[in-house]
């Protein structure tokens, strides 16, 4: 993959997962939950291994995952949640321009609390 592809293809993700955190932030649920689960896996199936990068993505599903449980028991103080939320965003969208794309025959693993991201 050249890096001009590369990039397009993770700008490509990007693009599909800004709206989701929005949704998340408006008061999506488990479907939008499971949205942003799925699209970052697919995005993690493109790069390299990165600690920055796997901190980044594991806070951002942390964060997005304690909004919608917290909101769904009617749970306070939301306006923090949602300030971690968009803290986390910023911070996968920072730690991202570190990216490189992940090399021919080589599999990546990322590992998130359950959830395993294998690319």
């Amino acid at each position: 993959m050249t890096e001009a592809t590369f990039k397009n293809a993770v700008d490509e993700m990007l693009c599909r997962l800004d709206p989701i955190v929005r949704v998340i932030q408006q008061g999506g649920g488990e479907a939008a939950l499971y949205s942003l689960q799925q699209q970052l896996i697919e995005l993690m199936a493109l790069i390299e291994r990165n600690p920055g990068i796997e901190a980044a993505t594991a806070d951002l599903h942390a964060a997005a995952e304690a909004l919608v449980v917290d909101r769904t028991a009617s749970m306070q103080p939301m306006a923090r949640k949602l300030r971690l939320l968009v803290d986390a965003h910023q911070r996968f969208r920072n730690h991202l321009s570190a990216a490189q794309p992940l090399k021919p025959g080589h599999k990546g693993i990322w590992l998130h609390g359950n959830l395993r991201f294998a690319a």
